[in-house]
Protein backbone atom coordinates (compact mmCIF):
# COMPACT_ATOMS: atom_id res chain seq x y z
CA UNK A 1 0.00 0.00 0.00
CA UNK A 2 0.95 3.26 -0.53
CA UNK A 3 -0.31 6.62 0.71
CA UNK A 4 -0.15 9.77 -0.85
CA UNK A 5 -0.48 13.15 0.43
CA UNK A 6 -2.64 14.62 -2.53
CA UNK A 7 -4.04 13.04 -6.17
CA UNK A 8 -1.80 14.95 -7.96
CA UNK A 9 1.57 12.98 -6.67
CA UNK A 10 -0.04 10.12 -7.11
CA UNK A 11 -0.79 11.03 -10.66
CA UNK A 12 3.13 12.23 -11.21
CA UNK A 13 3.86 9.07 -9.71
CA UNK A 14 2.37 7.10 -11.77
CA UNK A 15 3.16 9.24 -14.95
CA UNK A 16 6.75 8.70 -14.39
CA UNK A 17 6.06 4.70 -13.84
CA UNK A 18 4.26 4.60 -17.58
CA UNK A 19 7.09 6.17 -18.95
CA UNK A 20 9.69 4.18 -17.04
CA UNK A 21 8.35 0.64 -18.00
CA UNK A 22 7.22 -0.25 -14.59
CA UNK A 23 3.94 -0.91 -15.35
CA UNK A 24 4.67 -3.73 -18.24
CA UNK A 25 7.14 -5.85 -15.74
CA UNK A 26 4.56 -5.93 -12.69
CA UNK A 27 2.06 -8.46 -12.03
CA UNK A 28 -0.25 -6.89 -10.25
CA UNK A 29 -3.05 -9.32 -9.13
CA UNK A 30 -5.79 -6.65 -7.30
CA UNK A 31 -5.87 -2.92 -7.27
CA UNK A 32 -7.77 -0.39 -5.22
CA UNK A 33 -7.06 3.03 -4.58
CA UNK A 34 -9.26 4.88 -1.34
CA UNK A 35 -9.54 8.82 -1.20
CA UNK A 36 -10.77 11.06 1.42
CA UNK A 37 -12.08 14.33 0.28
CA UNK A 38 -11.60 17.70 2.14
CA UNK A 39 -15.03 16.88 3.58
CA UNK A 40 -13.97 13.45 4.87
CA UNK A 41 -16.19 11.41 2.88
CA UNK A 42 -14.81 7.90 1.18
CA UNK A 43 -14.61 7.17 -2.06
CA UNK A 44 -13.21 3.49 -3.01
CA UNK A 45 -12.23 1.93 -6.76
CA UNK A 46 -11.58 -1.29 -6.08
CA UNK A 47 -11.53 -4.19 -8.87
CA UNK A 48 -12.64 -6.99 -6.20
CA UNK A 49 -15.30 -8.97 -7.32
CA UNK A 50 -17.90 -9.13 -4.43
CA UNK A 51 -20.63 -11.43 -4.46
CA UNK A 52 -23.27 -9.24 -5.68
CA UNK A 53 -21.14 -8.74 -9.10
CA UNK A 54 -20.78 -12.04 -8.72
CA UNK A 55 -24.64 -12.99 -8.88
CA UNK A 56 -25.24 -10.27 -11.90
CA UNK A 57 -22.56 -11.54 -13.78
CA UNK A 58 -23.91 -15.28 -13.27
CA UNK A 59 -27.42 -14.20 -14.00
CA UNK A 60 -26.82 -12.75 -16.83
CA UNK A 61 -24.73 -15.61 -17.99
CA UNK A 62 -27.24 -17.60 -16.82
CA UNK A 63 -30.11 -16.08 -19.22
CA UNK A 64 -28.37 -15.82 -22.31
CA UNK A 65 -27.53 -19.72 -22.46
CA UNK A 66 -31.16 -20.48 -21.20
CA UNK A 67 -32.58 -18.28 -23.79
CA UNK A 68 -30.37 -18.96 -26.53
CA UNK A 69 -30.36 -23.22 -25.77
CA UNK A 70 -34.28 -22.63 -25.63
CA UNK A 71 -34.00 -21.03 -29.20
CA UNK A 72 -31.83 -23.44 -30.56
CA UNK A 73 -33.93 -26.34 -29.04
CA UNK A 74 -37.07 -25.24 -30.95
CA UNK A 75 -39.12 -23.96 -28.10
CA UNK A 76 -40.59 -21.16 -29.70
CA UNK A 77 -42.10 -23.91 -32.88
CA UNK A 78 -44.78 -24.95 -30.68
CA UNK A 79 -48.15 -23.16 -29.86
CA UNK A 80 -48.01 -19.66 -28.60
CA UNK A 81 -48.72 -20.06 -24.95
CA UNK A 82 -46.49 -23.13 -24.14
CA UNK A 83 -43.70 -21.58 -26.03
CA UNK A 84 -43.76 -18.30 -24.50
CA UNK A 85 -44.32 -20.34 -21.11
CA UNK A 86 -41.13 -22.36 -21.97
CA UNK A 87 -39.38 -19.12 -22.68
CA UNK A 88 -39.76 -17.60 -19.41
CA UNK A 89 -39.33 -20.59 -17.53
CA UNK A 90 -36.37 -21.05 -19.21
CA UNK A 91 -35.06 -17.77 -18.70
CA UNK A 92 -36.26 -17.95 -15.02
CA UNK A 93 -34.61 -21.23 -14.30
CA UNK A 94 -31.78 -19.99 -16.29
CA UNK A 95 -30.96 -16.55 -14.00
CA UNK A 96 -31.53 -17.98 -11.04
CA UNK A 97 -28.93 -20.86 -11.52
CA UNK A 98 -26.63 -18.52 -13.34
CA UNK A 99 -26.95 -16.42 -10.10
CA UNK A 100 -26.65 -18.73 -7.43
CA UNK A 101 -23.43 -20.16 -9.17
CA UNK A 102 -21.92 -16.69 -9.76
CA UNK A 103 -22.35 -15.94 -5.92
CA UNK A 104 -20.93 -19.10 -5.08
CA UNK A 105 -17.91 -18.63 -7.20
CA UNK A 106 -17.22 -15.34 -6.44
CA UNK A 107 -17.29 -16.30 -2.62
CA UNK A 108 -15.22 -19.11 -3.16
CA UNK A 109 -12.71 -17.75 -5.34
CA UNK A 110 -11.76 -14.77 -2.46
CA UNK A 111 -10.65 -12.37 -5.36
CA UNK A 112 -9.44 -9.07 -3.89
CA UNK A 113 -8.97 -7.60 -0.82
CA UNK A 114 -10.58 -8.01 2.70
CA UNK A 115 -13.22 -5.12 3.13
CA UNK A 116 -12.12 -5.11 7.08
CA UNK A 117 -8.11 -3.64 5.38
CA UNK A 118 -10.56 -1.38 2.96
CA UNK A 119 -11.80 0.21 6.57
CA UNK A 120 -8.50 -0.11 8.56
CA UNK A 121 -6.95 1.90 6.05
CA UNK A 122 -9.86 4.66 5.81
CA UNK A 123 -9.08 5.06 9.88
CA UNK A 124 -5.84 6.10 8.68
CA UNK A 125 -6.55 8.58 6.32
CA UNK A 126 -6.32 12.67 6.68
CA UNK A 127 -8.91 14.51 4.13
CA UNK A 128 -6.96 15.12 0.78
CA UNK A 129 -4.37 11.70 0.97
CA UNK A 130 -5.51 8.98 -0.99
CA UNK A 131 -4.18 5.17 -0.79
CA UNK A 132 -3.13 2.82 -3.79
CA UNK A 133 -3.51 -1.02 -2.64
CA UNK A 134 -1.83 -3.09 -5.45
CA UNK A 135 -1.08 -6.76 -4.47
CA UNK A 136 1.82 -7.65 -6.63
CA UNK A 137 4.68 -10.99 -6.67
CA UNK A 138 6.85 -11.06 -3.44
CA UNK A 139 9.94 -10.34 -6.39
CA UNK A 140 7.94 -6.96 -7.61
CA UNK A 141 8.06 -5.47 -3.78
CA UNK A 142 11.61 -4.10 -3.99
CA UNK A 143 10.89 -2.24 -7.40
CA UNK A 144 7.39 -0.86 -6.12
CA UNK A 145 9.17 0.44 -3.23
CA UNK A 146 11.75 2.55 -5.25
CA UNK A 147 9.19 3.56 -7.50
CA UNK A 148 6.39 4.34 -5.29
CA UNK A 149 8.77 5.32 -1.88
CA UNK A 150 10.01 8.44 -3.09
CA UNK A 151 6.76 9.97 -3.12
CA UNK A 152 4.34 8.37 -0.71
CA UNK A 153 4.52 6.09 2.16
CA UNK A 154 5.00 2.77 1.31
CA UNK A 155 4.54 -0.59 3.45
CA UNK A 156 3.03 -4.21 3.15
CA UNK A 157 -0.16 -5.06 4.53
CA UNK A 158 0.97 -7.99 6.22
CA UNK A 159 3.98 -5.36 7.92
CA UNK A 160 1.38 -3.54 9.47
CA UNK A 161 -0.53 -6.37 10.61
CA UNK A 162 2.95 -7.90 11.92
CA UNK A 163 3.63 -4.41 13.37
CA UNK A 164 -0.12 -4.41 15.51
CA UNK A 165 0.70 -7.82 16.52
CA UNK A 166 4.11 -6.67 18.05
CA UNK A 167 2.05 -4.51 20.48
Amino acid sequence: MAVFETHRALVEVFDRALASGLVGVLDVGHAALITRDEQGEFVTINNNVSAREGVFSGAMLGLTIAGLSMFLLGALDGPDVAATLTLIASLLIGGVLGGAIGRAVAAMAGLGFAPALFSEIERTLSPGQVALLIRVRPASVPLVRRELGAQADVFLAEERAASRARR
